[in-house]
């Protein structure tokens, strides 16, 4: 009884860990894989069964380990292609378009991605987008931020295009390597009619494949949001050199062989797993501050009254940091207005602090609340009410501060106008 009870105490600590939780899927997932593979090698596909009847004499069967071998060195292929265009959609698709051009056969027929003026036309764009990023790192901020958010944007648009274009190549290529799907859920003991009856297996493998390069990509996409979030050029320059880096390596174990590529991705496709969450939301925010910064949002915007957008600056009330929603004032207090999932019906929580101030940044405003352990951030307001500070402070009685960047800024354009007597009397008696 005591022994039954020590092992039930420790499968609820095993399971209460996120990373060995995932683990168990993997190695679940492995076996799987390695029963799938074992039952192929045994009976072989329908269609070279026929085709062995049909002309006995013509070709010698292809051995049952070689055939094992190949999907295998398919599949591993597949998935580190898989992440290395889910790092880099752009750059990925226009040179795996010009390696498979320069394979080609003459005269045979090219996928869409392969053609030259698809894969040339998406490297003159990306050429032109990497040159303006690194030559407008030395450029004033309000322009070098212009610039980040276009690219923000621009790399959602190309994952959409290379979900479309080259992901469905590749999900393709690892299917009509051998792999089922059916006899995978077969062997995890599922019902054969619950596990994708009647599902193409071009398209389960394209669904798979999505998904891996959507967990992927969120987070990858996460290393431009905080480029057009961070404020300092060497952060912003050290962060893309990071990703270049894990693509170069990424590539290059890829290009020695599809199995060690596949072992550099799964490390990387692991930690995407654990943090798409906390992306997702990071990259919500950072879309917002892009598209209010390119259609100035600041001019239309209207803060005398209703609700205000809002994102949570720490995790508060029981929910996660960067939580989307919007803020009315609550008496001595703010009430959050959000929708779990973005689609599932509104909830409010009380905030439980009256903010004391709403202190101005470079990019976005965070309303703080000061209590007896201290001070610490509410909420954080979109680029959208950037001109609009004061009138928002009113309405939920806070004062509006400078943070410390606009006040390091204020003091430098001080300091400039100094010597040019660009100064007012009351600024010069002060």
């Amino acid at each position: 009884m005591n022994r039954a009870l020590r092992v039930s105490k420790r499968m609820k600590l095993w399971n209460r860990i996120p990373f060995r939780r995932m683990m168990c899927v993997l190695a679940f997932a492995a076996l799987a894989l390695g029963i799938n593979s074992r039952a192929s090698a045994a009976v072989r596909p329908v269609a070279l069964s026929t085709q062995s009847a049909a002309a006995p004499h013509d070709a010698p069967s292809v051995p049952a380990k070689a055939n094992v071998e190949l999907r295998s060195t398919s599949i591993s292929g597949g998935f580190a292609e898989i992440t290395g265009l889910a790092i880099s959609p752009l750059m990925v698709m226009s040179l795996f378009g010009a390696i498979d051009w320069y394979r080609a056969a003459p005269g045979s027929a090219l996928p869409l991605h392969a053609n030259p003026w698809v894969w040339g036309t998406l490297l003159a764009i990306f050429a032109i987008g990497q040159i303006a990023r690194w030559t407008t790192r030395p450029v004033p901020w309000p322009v070098r931020k212009v610039f980040d958010a276009v690219h923000y944007l621009e790399n959602k648009c190309s994952a959409l295009l290379a979900a479309g274009l080259l992901l469905p190549y590749i999900a393709s290529a690892m299917s009509h390597a051998g792999v089922s799907v059916n006899q995978v859920a077969t062997a995890i003991a599922l019902p054969n009619n619950l596990a994708f009856a009647g599902v193409p297996t071009d398209v389960m493998m394209y669904i798979a494949a999505l998904a891996l390069f959507a967990v992927v990509w969120v987070v990858s996409h996460t290393i431009d949001a905080l480029v057009l979030l961070s404020p300092f050029a060497l952060v912003d320059a050290a962060l893309l050199s990071v990703r270049a880096a894990f693509l170069g390596v990424l590539l290059g174990a890829l290009a020695i062989h599809p199995v060690l590529g596949a072992i550099v991705a799964l490390p990387i496709v692991i930690f995407c797993m654990l943090v798409a969450g906390w992306c997702v939301r990071l990259n919500l925010f950072a879309t917002t501050c892009a598209w209010d910064l390119l259609t100035m949002r600041w001019f239309r915007a209207i803060p005398h009254d209703g609700p205000v957008r809002a994102f949570l600056a720490r995790p508060r009330a029981g929910l996660p940091i960067r939580t989307r929603g919007t803020i009315v004032p609550n008496g001595a207090s703010m009430k959050f207005c959000y929708r779990p999932w973005f689609i599932m019906p509104s909830r409010e929580v009380d905030l439980g602090a009256h903010p004391s101030a709403l202190v101005c940044g470079v990019l976005w405003s965070t309303f703080v609340a000061t209590t007896e352990q201290g001070s610490g951030a509410l909420v954080a307001l979109p680029p959208r009410y950037r001109s609009h500070e004061a009138v928002v402070a009113a309405r939920f009685g806070a004062e509006r501060k400078d943070g410390l960047i606009l006040k390091g800024l204020a003091g430098l354009w001080s300091f400039i106008r100094n010597p040019f007597g660009i100064r007012t009397p009351t600024a010069a008696v002060q």
